[in-house]
């Protein structure tokens, strides 16, 4: 079996030199020549000084003394390339969704209720915190028994009622109407459903007078205590869901900088530059011992 690389010293032609010149600054952490003009002037900076520190005096001398300032290049050249790894796994691990499934203790349900928060709303909100737990505070106060009525709710309940009202206002719709439609679903595509078709009638009634907040109550008599309870119930599972989305924003800042300054780069990638500064570090060492000790021995003969 003829083995091809056995008298290859590597290309020969000047393209082929200029390929693997290429695929060597590519590959960038052993690029055999200067990959950019920092280097160069680092290289040139670093081998001035080295010289008026050692005033070489022979050949061999400033071949070692080069092959120092060699080193000092591609050690520097680790050092910005494990600082962009650093960089990039920090910006990288900077997006909200890694810092929302962490916050959220990895609950799926809570985490895709967070991410669907709208942009606007994706923040702590300190007041519409507060009132949102007072207001899940006075339902779960209260005994549903003792709810048989919206007159029990105006009378005991003044800030369920305040925010049924305010609701009622906001979609131009009276408040028997609105109960009735928050109560009379029994599943997740018929709530999805009356939610397009509630959106629809808003729209239809821009064009309707304005109702008052006596006009909204004016048929409440007629509301069943069975719905108002259900509209309760559904009013507390939404408040707490709520709650949950909002406390995980209240600590979302401060998570995403948590983990971007704990972010590690690729492990593989890291230790691949780790071994090349390594290799560097050891070149230098053994380079400035040889140099040492040859100008040693050069002024012990002089």
């Amino acid at each position: 079996m003829t083995n091809n690389n056995k008298n290859s010293n590597g290309p020969k032609t000047d393209e082929g030199k200029a390929i693997s010149s290429r695929n060597s600054i590519t590959h960038g952490l052993t690029a055999k020549s200067w990959i950019n003009d920092t280097e160069q002037e680092l290289f040139d900076a670093t081998l001035e000084e080295l010289n008026q520190d050692f005033n070489p005096q022979s050949h061999i001398e400033k071949m070692l003394i080069s092959k120092l300032a060699e080193c000092t290049v591609r050690l520097a050249r680790m050092q910005r390339v494990e600082d962009a790894m650093f960089d990039l796994a920090s910006s990288e691990s900077a997006h909200p969704d890694l810092s929302i499934i962490s916050l959220s203790n990895n609950n799926e349900d809570l985490s895709h209720a967070v991410k669907d928060t709208s942009p606007i709303k994706l923040q702590f909100n300190a007041n519409e915190f507060t009132k949102k737990m007072d207001l899940l505070d006075e339902i779960k106060s209260q005994n549903f028994d003792d709810i048989s009525n919206w007159s029990y709710i105006e009378s005991n309940m003044q800030r369920t009622a305040k925010h049924v009202i305010q609701e009622c206002l906001d979609n131009n719709i009276r408040l028997h109407n609105f109960i009735t439609k928050k109560t009379s679903q029994s599943n997740v595509m018929k709530i999805i459903l009356v939610a397009a078709k509630e959106k629809d009638a808003v729209k239809e009634n821009t064009n309707n007078p304005i109702l008052t907040s006596s006009e909204i109550t004016e048929s409440s008599k007629n509301i069943k205590s069975s719905n108002l309870h259900k509209y309760l119930d559904s009013l507390s599972q939404t408040l707490i869901k709520d709650l949950q989305v909002q406390t995980v924003l209240k600590d979302l800042d401060k998570r995403i900088q948590q983990i971007k300054n704990s972010a590690i780069p690729d492990a593989q990638k890291l230790s691949l530059v780790q071994r090349y500064r390594t290799a560097d570090e050891r070149q230098f060492s053994k380079t400035l011992g040889e140099l040492l000790e040859l100008q040693k021995r050069r002024k012990a003969s002089s």
